[in-house]
């Protein structure tokens, strides 16, 4: 049960932390880390259901995928370009809340994560993608709110974009402003 208790401090720290890109550009009361994973992890079970891909596996991966940020604080994407140990650190931090699970357990997490890192199936590509597109979309809601200063955002999330179908929704949402 000191697992749950602390997963669960690691989920309050992400209830309060607010998003590092949208304050610098000026958002008031901007999302949380942990609004954006519940956003991402329900868009990801969509698609994925969708797509014919492991509901469960992608849902997993898509809440775990910025937990380690409830230690290493919201970095945006020049920040973490900049951090020469941040695989490291989330390594660490992963391997550290696993520890009191069932080894098979463990694994099954370390490994969600490991891959969502390394985007090296159809599933973690999936999930970085979705978090592009769920990136994207926030920026529309704030450029609807008249935060011109995220556009920059949005349109680093459209070129970062891969998936034409995911590129396709966030261009289409753009023209609905």
């Amino acid at each position: 049960m000191n697992l749950i208790i602390k997963l669960h401090e690691h989920i309050s720290k992400l209830k309060e932390l607010r998003r590092t890109g949208w304050i610098q550009r000026g958002v008031k009361d901007p999302e949380t880390v942990a609004s954006h994973s519940y956003a991402v992890a329900l868009l990801t079970m969509i698609i994925a259901d969708l797509r014919g891909l492991d509901v469960l596996d992608a849902v997993r991966m898509a809440l775990i995928h910025d937990l380690a940020e409830s230690t290493i604080g919201d970095l945006t994407p020049k920040m973490k370009a900049e951090l020469k140990d941040l695989e490291e650190r989330e390594r660490k931090f992963f391997e550290d809340l696993v520890k009191s699970m069932p080894k098979e357990l463990a694994e099954t997490y370390l490994d969600a994560w490991r891959r969502f890192s390394k985007g090296e199936d159809e599933v973690s590509r999936l999930v970085r993608e979705v978090d592009k597109l769920e990136r994207g979309l926030q920026a529309i809601k704030y450029l609807r709110k008249g935060y011109a200063e995220v556009r920059e955002i949005y349109e680093s999330a459209l070129d970062e974009l891969k998936d034409s179908e995911l590129k396709k929704v966030l261009g289409d949402a753009l023209k609905k402003i």
